[in-house]
């Protein structure tokens, strides 16, 4: 089973960095496989203030064993566990070590459209997948988490590029992908957030 973790405000000093966190964690003992991701803030405007992520870390997490939320939740301001069903768009090209991946991971998390059936929204992104992978030529990954509860969101994309110039450059080649990419998106997406992140491989 995979589940996904959404943190904000880390209360203790250990939560302040959450790869050693999860680390620490007695779930993380029986997990298969443990990510995190570090949210970084936007850059700012000139002259203005840098904007925080929507989330302090993201956590992926591949286990049956039972959560012990309340722990999680003496650490964290603010805790959302969802479980997760996996698509994966592009897969890396080898298996990733421990430690921090090169690169940044851009995550985008989804509102469906109220009225569309879920199974409908399912098709929608089953179909954006190869338009992404077209148009997103800097990634090197692509993955969907259809979550439950889909409360707020429905689910997270997750792009990941090898490098900063990779994201700058490689996320659109043009404005006229800028265009397909709303458009496309805007048939089954009500509304959406992303963040930038470094992933931490805690566990493989």
């Amino acid at each position: 089973m995979k589940r996904v973790i959404l943190l904000r405000g880390p209360r203790s000093v250990m939560a302040a960095s959450a790869p050693e966190w999860a680390a620490a964690q007695t779930w993380a003992k029986a997990a298969e496989r443990i990510v995190v991701h570090k949210g970084l803030n936007a850059p700012a405007e000139p002259g203005g203030v840098p904007t925080p992520p929507v989330y302090d870390a993201v956590i992926e997490l591949w286990s049956d064993a039972a959560l012990d939320a309340h722990s999680i939740r003496s650490d964290w301001e603010d805790v959302e566990v969802r479980s997760s069903a996996q698509i994966v768009g592009k897969a890396a090209a080898a298996r990733l070590p421990i430690g921090i991946t090169p690169g940044l991971s851009q995550l985008s998390f989804i509102r469906a459209i109220e009225a569309l059936p879920r199974q409908d929204v399912e098709r929608h992104w089953n179909e954006h997948i190869p338009l992404a992978c077209e148009i997103h030529v800097g990634m090197n990954r692509y993955v969907q988490d259809r979550f439950s509860p889909a409360v707020p969101w429905f689910g997270m994309a997750h792009l990941h590029f090898p490098s900063e110039a990779a994201l700058r450059d490689g996320l659109f080649r043009s404005p006229e992908d800028i265009a397909v990419i709303t458009a496309d998106v805007a048939e089954f997406v009500s509304d959406y957030a992303t963040m930038i992140a470094i992933e931490h491989i805690v566990k493989a």
